[in-house]
């Protein structure tokens, strides 16, 4: 007769709770209010756990300039350092999210970064698209001035920004610095 087997009670598999106990976050899909918000309360507790490294995850299109801007300062705030993870395709305000990090990486095979101009898909009376205006050139030198800052982009990567789409694949990524080393 075979030996009895001894039940084995399975515990529950949570991925978000393992992921949490060891301090990493994901920002997949586009940027909004309520996605930075969820960010922020999670660097913010973590922060307040403890001051070990937190690793933001991103593959991103982008989205709310205002939301991405609130990561960035809760980012630049909190004692703990943020490791960013370029996974894949980061754009617009994700590739601005991704060059703040402490640590910065990418894929190697995947790891794509992009930005362009800022632009406002408002359409209104003339008063308050002057306003406005004043608004996104305000806006756009504060992401100018993170980006000189947190890379090594060159004026001709500039123009590209402002003229179009500067798309940077891995073999440019490092000597861009746009990351610290490719995964």
């Amino acid at each position: 007769m075979p030996p009895k087997r001894k039940k084995v009670t399975l515990h529950s598999f949570d991925p978000r709770e393992i992921l949490h106990l060891h301090r990493q976050l994901f920002l997949y899909g586009p940027i909004t209010d309520s996605v930075a918000h969820k960010i922020k309360q999670n660097l913010v507790a973590f922060d307040i756990v403890s001051n070990t490294p937190i690793t933001l995850w991103l593959s991103s299109p982008g989205g709310s300039c205002s939301a991405g801007l609130s990561i960035i300062e809760i980012m630049k705030k909190i004692q703990s350092p943020v490791v960013t993870i370029i996974n894949a395709e980061v754009a617009s305000m994700a590739a601005m999210i991704s060059i703040c990090g402490d640590q910065r990486y990418a894929f190697h095979d995947t790891g794509v970064w992009m930005n362009h101009p800022i632009h406002s898909g408002q359409i209104d009376y003339l008063p308050f698209i002057i306003d406005r205006t004043a608004f996104l050139l305000k806006y756009n030198e504060v992401m100018q001035k993170i980006m000189r800052d947190n890379t090594k982009l060159n004026e001709d990567d500039y123009k590209k920004i402002e003229a179009g789409e500067l798309w940077l694949f891995p073999d440019k990524l490092i000597e861009k610095g746009i990351v610290d080393k490719l995964l």
